[in-house]
Formats: C-alpha cells, structure tokens, sequence
C-alpha cells in the first residue's frame, strides 16, 4: 500500500509498504478520507525523520477484522477516534482516552491514516450514519469533533452570538457547528483564502484583523443581538494559539460571556485575572473530545444534516503529498483532505 511518511523539515514522501493486519481487538481499515490537521503540520515542520506513517483523521470502510472484535464486521462505514488510549485505566472509562496516560495516539505513536490502509481499535470506531460522508468522518476523527466539544462545553443556546478566532479548519468547523447550532457568528482571521472559506460557510459577519482591531467589530456584532447585556458577545472560541488573537479574548465577551480556548501556539502570558473578575466570564481550556462524544456528534451531523464539508477547499491523492502539505504549511487555505481513492 502507499502512505506518507515525513522526512523532517517540511519535506514528506510517498512509500510502499505491506497493508498491516489488525491484531486483537483491532480493525483494518480502508480510507476513504482523511484530513491534515495542524497537529500534522507540527510533525511536518520538526527536524526529524522516522518510518512512521502519519494522519490522525481516519474514516473508511472496514476490510478485516482482527481476533476478539465483537461488533464490527466487513463492509461497515466507521470513523475512529485518533486517542485510542490503554482501555482499562480510568480516565479510558470516562472515555477521556486523551488524558490516558498510556496513549496510542494513530499517527503517533502508532501509523496513521496518510495510507490505503489503516490499523485502528474497534471499540474506538463509530459507525457513520448513511446520511453522514467520509469526509465528514474524517473531520468527526478530530477536528470537528473538537469543534463539537468546544461548543458543547461552553453550554451554548440556539439564537446567542459566538465569535470565532482563527478561521483555519478548527475554526471554521466551529463556525459551522456554531451556525447548525442556532448561533450568531462572526468570525476573525488575517488571510484571505481563509475568509473566504468562511464566506462559503455562511458565517454571519467576517473580520479582517490584518486591516481591523477586530474587538470594536465583535463588540458591536454583539451588541446587535443582546444590547442590554453591553458590548460584547455571549461565546468566544480562539482556535489559532495567536498571541494577538488571545488577547482579544475577554474584551470581545459581554458581562458573564463565556470562551474556550482551542488553539495550539504561544505561550505568551496574555490574560489578566482582573480582566476576568470585571466581566464575570468564564474561560475554559478544551482539549479535543470524549470517546462517547463521537457518537453524539455522528447522530447530530445526521439530525441536523449539516456538513463540514464547506470548510474543504482542496482535495488530494496521496501521490501528491508534497503539494497538499505545502499547501496547509502555508495556511492561506482551509481544510485539505486526502482522498486515497481519487
């Protein structure tokens, strides 16, 4: 089979190797999607190589299956769950597998979905829903399953304002969660390609922060809908780990508004308590998602008949690894999934 493997330094190539065979309690897996997430990017860009095949978005059908599964069988349509962790301590009862101190991470610590083929845990697979794509699969294996859990865990209502910063594909999956939900969103980013990903996800309002302070905008597009509350809007999620971008955080939240943060990056020390106890918000870290979440977002994707896939703005074979990694290093564009059949 074909799969992808880093080099190290933004370099990647394209290798054959045996299709593995599931083990005990494992699935082999043919993708049919699966997607680049920033996560990859950080591997993409480090210094060193290995043989390890990468990607942690795997959706498929399943070709075999190993000893011991139970419940899975030939010819279903699954996503998996990318933190399949050790299964018998307890944060894996909670189904917290990404807090399992023992984590088998696919694309990690194990090989990935960058291939025809991969080896994932059965009891970490959810049947995907006829009406539920295999794209859409991919972005319930991590990226829009994080967006899913951001949302979930601010506890937000249908018809209150949500501002997104960052609109790469976590963004942009919470902008369309956000929306399928019943929010309000506006949206904030630097690049026009990402912006207009956005537009063709329908979000509410767009902010350019390369030419605009984005907070007055947020502040009014707040205000707009819940006057009496001041300026500001009910929800923040910051998903692009920008040092600017956080320091948007709190001045874009009305009084008692709540935010999330999502995004990867600086480390910059940017958020005074005072700021929090004026406002009376709430912030909270979230950090990708529960095993059993996968579930609730499958049935929601089913019921709500949204899709993630207007965030997607380029498609690729695996065969053109180095273009399409280029092209997501370079984040002048949205999601960018492989396609393996393509």
């Amino acid at each position: 089979m074909k799969g992808i493997v880093f080099l190290g330094n933004r370099r990647c190539e394209v290798r054959e190797s045996p299709v593995p065979e599931p083990g005990y309690g494992e699935v082999l897996l043919r993708i049919e999607a699966t997607g680049i997430c920033g996560s990859d990017l950080h591997l993409f860009r480090a210094d060193y190589l290995d043989d390890q095949i990468r990607g942690h978005e795997p959706c498929g059908v399943i070709e075999a299956v190993g000893p011991g599964v139970m419940r899975a069988k030939p010819g279903d349509r699954v996503s998996a769950h990318h933190h399949q962790g050790c299964g018998v301590c307890e944060q894996c009862a909670r189904g917290e597998t990404v807090a399992c101190r023992h984590d088998q991470v696919v694309g990690v610590s194990v090989p990935g979905s960058f291939a025809e083929f991969c080896v994932v845990k059965e009891r970490n697979c959810i049947p995907l829903p006829d009406s539920v794509s295999f794209i859409d699969g991919a972005f319930m294996a991590c990226v829009g399953g994080t967006a899913y859990a951001a949302l979930r865990r601010l506890a937000v209502t249908a018809h209150q304002s949500l501002a997104v910063y960052g609109l790469g594909p976590v963004g942009l999956s919470c902008a369309l969660v956000g929306k399928a939900m019943g929010l309000r969103v506006i949206g904030i980013d630097i690049f026009p390609e990402r912006m207009a990903a956005a537009e063709a996800c329908a979000l509410d309002a767009i902010v350019d922060s390369a030419h605009e302070d984005p907070v007055p905008a947020v502040q009014a597009f707040g205000q707009g809908a819940q006057g009496f509350w001041g300026d500001g809007v009910d929800f923040v999620i910051e998903t692009s780990g920008a040092t600017a971008a956080r320091e948007c955080v709190i001045p874009s939240l009305h009084r008692e508004g709540r935010a999330a943060i999502v995004g990867v990056g600086s480390t910059d020390k940017v958020i005074n308590p005072s700021d929090i106890h004026g406002r009376a918000c709430t912030l909270i870290g979230s950090v990708v998602f529960p095993l059993g979440w996968s579930w609730d977002l499958a049935r929601f994707l089913a019921q709500s008949g949204m899709s993630f896939e207007p965030a997607v703005t380029h498609r690729f074979s695996l065969n053109q690894a180095e273009q399409a990694f280029a092209l997501a290093d370079s984040g002048r564009c949205g999601k960018v999934v492989f396609v393996p059949g393509e």
